[in-house]
């Protein structure tokens, strides 16, 4: 199917592996929080449960979620094209970079260059923070620019959805002023809540794929002509109860859409 349909209707399979592996890591790291005797969120640190008896499941939750991210933001980038392009790069940049991070988190300090060690976890937990915070506030801005059509988008979640994203960026800089455990604990479960949103919402909806990189690149109008060529020939070719016919048709509904709302923001 994908080698005839130049625009098919994605996959759903990186979205369900970000949000059943931050849903997995959410368990690992509640199950860790409460392995830990007297462990208290207002006054004891993330990081705090990767020295304590809970550090096996803290060092998975870490694991799993940065690694179940780097994928999942790779299909973002490609349902956020024809935004802003530098934009949409910086917010990928930052958040492979962060997942690679946030995995790298979870590995069980040795003892022996204990030193070395936490220096190396203080530089990657603090960047794992920063780089959440910048690359969810990046996403939320492109995703507040994209297209309201309502068989792509919920105009009322994805209100919410982008609010979510500059509340967690507002926490990431109270943190930075005030570095107390309570506003970091706050600022993962936002992390974690602005994740789960995200990949469900790619889950319940449907978005268009251009796996072709050169049509990629072309604006929304330069493709409805060219998709409009294509529905012109088969009609010709008296083809117009084949599959690609509905969906080229389904597609050019979608990029006049866009085009519409890309007047209504000039």
């Amino acid at each position: 199917r994908g080698k005839i349909i130049i625009i098919h209707i994605h996959e759903k399979l990186e979205p369900l592996f970000s949000f059943f592996g931050t849903l997995t890591a959410c368990i690992f790291l509640l199950i860790a929080v409460l392995s830990t005797p007297n462990y208290d969120l207002a006054i004891n640190t993330v990081s705090s449960l990767g020295a304590g008896p809970g550090k096996f499941y803290f060092s998975i939750a870490f694991i799993i979620g940065g690694a179940s991210g780097i994928p999942f933001y790779l299909y973002l980038e490609r349902e956020l094209t024809n935004l802003h392009e530098k934009v949409r790069k910086l917010a990928t940049g930052f958040s492979i970079s962060t997942c690679t991070c946030i995995a790298l988190v979870g590995i069980i300090p040795d003892e022996s260059y204990i030193d070395i060690f936490l220096w190396f976890h203080g530089v990657i937990s603090f960047y794992a923070f920063i780089g959440s915070g910048i690359y969810i506030f990046l996403y939320s801005i492109l995703i507040f620019m994209g297209p309201r059509e309502e068989d792509l988008y919920n105009l009322e979640f994805r209100g919410y959805h982008s609010a979510l994203g500059f509340i967690t960026f507002i926490f990431l800089l109270i943190l930075l002023f005030s570095f107390r455990p309570i506003v970091e604990w706050i600022l993962t479960i936002l992390i974690i809540a602005w994740i789960l949103l995200t990949s469900l919402h790619l889950i319940l909806n449907r978005f268009i794929n251009i796996p072709i990189t050169e049509l990629r690149k072309l604006n929304y109008s330069a493709l409805l002509e060219i998709f409009e060529t294509v529905v012109e020939t088969l009609e010709k070719l008296n083809l117009k109860n084949e599959l690609i016919y509905s969906i080229m048709q389904e597609n050019i509904h979608i990029i006049n859409s866009r085009i519409e709302q890309e007047k209504n923001y000039k």
